[in-house]
């Protein structure tokens, strides 16, 4: 964590260490588990595409087209 504040405000490891308070801390670490979420999230909107079925596509081609699926 304080690789990652000296990292971020330019710092010295040394110069985090000295200045840093317990709220920088707290920060860091809000704002890494918010990034995790994010990229969590990105990941499992994703699918490859190879794992669609042909039924599962036509689903999908009909519901943009507006089509009824009966």
């Amino acid at each position: 964590m304080v690789d990652t504040i000296a990292e971020r405000y330019g710092m010295l490891p040394s110069e985090v260490m000295h200045r840093a308070t317990t709220f920088d801390v707290f920060i860091c670490d809000a704002a890494a588990s918010y990034r995790q979420s994010v990229e969590r999230a990105a990941r499992d909107r994703t699918r490859d595409p190879q794992s669609f079925s042909q039924d599962e596509l036509l689903k999908i081609l009909k519901e943009t087209r507006g089509e009824n699926n009966t």
